[in-house]
């Protein structure tokens, strides 16, 4: 597979190269970490539902490009790519049908002409190999062949393929409107045309949908105003949707409409308490009665896959590493589970089947190994290795997490996880600080940015403290208005449990982007007797100016979230908003924001470095030109990472806090 790239048929490409000049910052960093921000070059690989075909999307140039090979000879059938010009990435897709794949195309918007996903789709027949475009966000006429009737816009989302309709698939489009408020409708959209006949109206604004398999039941929820969620279903021969009462502390996450339309299954927490057990239980639609199906305790990335009759066949989950349990023992189950045998300590994902189970695609990848696609051919009876997602990263030998359980000094369990260099004592702690805060979370997964430091020689440790996401609603809500408090000092008492168990060396810095920046801005307000530095990146710096300027802040239930989330209470956000508190600042501090972050908008670093320049405050403020929140655009990632390189060795060279309390005591 080594040739594929020179095998590849592109439709009109031009192929160009960019030349960029390496600043001598840049070429100073490491070979690995240049070899880290490439990304993938595989990845997104199914086979098709015959097993005649394999699909998936390779990178070249720094654009992705579909890729169809025969399985069986492993040669290029088909192939699928965008100039420049056009303004559009293949980014994903899967199969409809033995001969229709339908993807979906990253295309370029405001925030710096850097891609974003708008739900642009197309249709590829391998027949005809006909290339068309069923949905764009910008505008869908209903009869879209003869250009007539309604013109639809919004975000289109698949809910069924309907198995016993070759000619249709039933989507449901959410129109466009800034607060978001709008009910989305059902249609069915026929493939070969585009053409979408009207179904039925979503149940509330804002609703998502689940469909039983022939999309007889269909199963929604909705949030509210008051933000909490309700429920519904609906059936082919109803004329109204009938709510479901589902109030459990935890909240509900639907997974699967069971196929007779009787049963909806999805993940819970009954308990009360920040360490609840998750649940996976199943609610019968007509009574309301619940049953729970598995306790699986206080983990993370609970994952459950569906077999015969749309029941659980076996779920997967992470304690300190992979787990599996299987419901109904069946084909599919037991090559997964001879997979988590062979590969002990990797997360095995099971990325697609044919329908006739005969053939199996599987995705395999540690924190340590970025990944490889595997097929298991029933006629073979055995697995074959397909792609690596990046052979040159795979390569580099990185080390994996380890797991670091502990206790907040409240009582409240938290797991996190420890990266080390692959060589040498630690130059230092890097307390890595995720986004979000709440639904992000540090999975037991590879980690780009985490990989970077440990290559620059600093262990990484990657708290997932109360407000993160991945361990259910309840340790989701313990961080709710504890941005700046609770939830920093949660990530000081792991970074101190790792000092006491690990050798990290004495130096500790604080980093992250989005509210892992905020959040890294505020350590060193809250804790400034502990962190010897401060990486900023997209970060925030004042509570109220972020509820007027961000770009959720016009949603229908925008202002329930920020009073439940980050609180209300002005003196307490001015307590947790670093321009307000920059006189308790003690560490130096690197700065880096886009341009044209919507998110976290520069305006509110422009007033803390405004803040800063009137103090003796050691900093370095960095603005990149055409960015969003992030960086996405690899000269600027190289850059960035070479000045967090320099800044961290001008940190190195201080007195560290810690040891300095060591030595007073």
């Amino acid at each position: 597979m080594q040739n594929l790239k020179s095998l590849v048929k592109p439709l009109g490409l031009v192929l160009f190269t960019a030349i960029f000049a390496a600043s001598n910052a840049v070429a100073s960093l490491p070979e690995s970490v240049k070899t880290l921000l490439n990304g993938y070059e595989f990845r997104n690989v199914s086979v098709s539902p015959s097993g005649k075909y394999i699909s998936l999307i390779m990178k070249e140039d720094e654009r992705g490009t579909l890729v169809i090979l025969n399985r069986s000879t492993m040669q290029v059938e088909e192939s699928i790519r965008y100039e420049d010009d056009d303004n559009m990435e293949v980014s994903g897709g899967s199969w409809v049908s033995e001969n229709l794949y339908k993807y979906r195309v990253l295309t370029e918007y405001s925030e710096g002409r850097r891609p974003g996903d708008f739900g642009d789709q197309f249709i590829f027949n391998m027949e005809t190999r006909k290339n068309t475009r069923i949905w764009n966000y910008r505008g869908t006429y209903l009869n879209k062949a003869l250009r007539s009737g309604k013109k639809i816009y919004g975000r289109l989302d698949i809910l069924s393929y309907l198995p016993e309709d070759d000619s249709n698939i039933l989507v449901a489009v959410s129109p466009f409107k800034r607060d978001g408020g709008v009910r989305p409708m059902v249609y069915k959209l026929e493939l070969s045309t585009g053409d979408l006949a009207r179904v039925m109206n979503g149940p509330a604004r804002g609703a998502s949908m689940l469909t039983n398999e022939t999309a007889g039941t269909i199963v929604a929820s909705a949030p509210t105003e008051e933000f909490t969620t309700e429920f519904f279903f609906r059936r082919t021969d109803d004329t109204e949707w009938t709510d479901i009462d589902i109030n459990l502390p935890g909240r509900f996450n639907g997974l699967k409409v069971s196929d007779d339309g009787k049963l909806l299954y999805g993940l819970t927490q009954v308990d009360e308490g920040p360490n609840a057990p998750r649940l996976l239980v199943s609610i019968a639609l007509d009574s309301g009665v619940m049953e729970t199906v598995h306790d699986f305790g206080f983990v993370a990335e609970i994952s459950v896959e569906f077999g015969e009759g749309g029941h659980p066949s076996y779920a997967t989950w992470i304690a300190d590493e992979p787990k599996i349990r299987i419901f109904e023992k069946d084909l599919v189950s037991t090559v997964v589970a001879g997979f988590m045998k062979s590969f002990k300590g990797f997360n095995v994902s099971l990325t697609s089947v044919d329908d006739n189970e005969e053939n199996m695609v599987f995705h395999v990848g540690s924190p340590g190994v970025i990944g490889e696609y595997y097929i298991w051919e029933k006629s073979k009876g055995k697995a074959r290795y397909l792609f690596s997602y990046s052979e040159k990263i795979n390569n580099l030998e990185l080390n994996s997490f380890t797991a670091v359980d502990y206790e907040a000094s409240d009582g409240v369990k938290m797991q996190g996880w420890l990266l080390m260099p692959k060589t040498g004592k630690p130059k230092g702690l890097v307390n890595y600080i995720h986004g979000g805060p709440h639904g992000p979370y540090i999975s037991y997964d590879f980690n780009t940015y985490m990989h970077i430091y440990a290559e620059l020689g600093y262990a990484v440790f990657a708290p997932n403290f109360r407000g993160s996401g991945g361990y259910g609603y309840n340790f989701e809500k313990a961080g709710y208005t504890l941005w700046g408090t609770r939830m920093l000092d949660d990530m000081r008492d792991g970074a101190e449990y790792v000092q006491a168990n690990y050798d990290v060396g004495d130096k500790v810095y604080t980093a992250g982007s989005s509210y892992g920046g905020y959040s890294s801005a505020q350590n060193v307000v809250r804790h400034n007797d502990y962190y010897d530095c401060s990486i900023i990146d997209a970060g925030f710096f004042n509570f109220e100016e972020l509820k007027d300027t961000w770009d959720g802040r016009e949603g229908f239930t925008t202002d329930a979230f920020t009073d439940n989330a980050m609180g209300r209470d002005p003196e307490q956000l001015k307590a947790m908003s670093p321009l307000q508190n920059i006189d308790r600042i003690r560490a130096p501090m690197l700065i880096t924001h886009g341009k044209v972050d919507s998110r976290t908008p520069i305006a509110g670093a422009k007033q803390f470095i405004k803040a800063l320049k009137k103090t003796d405050l050691d900093y370095e403020y960095y603005a990149y030109a055409k960015e969003g929140h992030g960086l996405w655009f690899k000269p600027n990632r190289l850059d960035r990472f070479a000045k967090v390189k320099k800044f961290l060795e001008r940190c190195d060279a201080m007195p560290s806090k810690t040891s300095a309390q060591t030595a007073a005591r």
